[in-house]
């Protein structure tokens, strides 16, 4: 799950966006959708790796420090108590 969130989203939302915007501006021009050579194929996938890259170093970033230890969720007086790090 982690890798889908991480790398894959990221890298095909763009991708899926651009699909969906052209095929619907086609239809509305009475058009066909542009091919690889002819759209801006090559910037939405640009974008896409920009995006996972950055995804990676935010989240690499936010993390806790190194050495840190993993308390998890527990149940204290009919209330959860969620996990952390310590």
């Amino acid at each position: 799950m982690r890798i889908f969130v991480q790398i894959i989203l990221p890298l095909i939302t763009p991708i899926v966006i651009y699909t969906i915007w052209s095929y619907w501006d086609a239809k509305r021009n009475n058009t066909k959708m542009p091919g690889w050579e002819e759209g801006h194929w090559f910037w939405v996938l640009v974008l896409g790796f920009v995006l996972a890259v950055a995804s990676l170093i935010i989240i690499a970033t936010l993390g806790a420090e190194p050495g840190a230890e993993y308390m998890p969720p527990v149940l204290k007086d009919g209330n959860v108590v969620p996990g952390q790090y310590k």
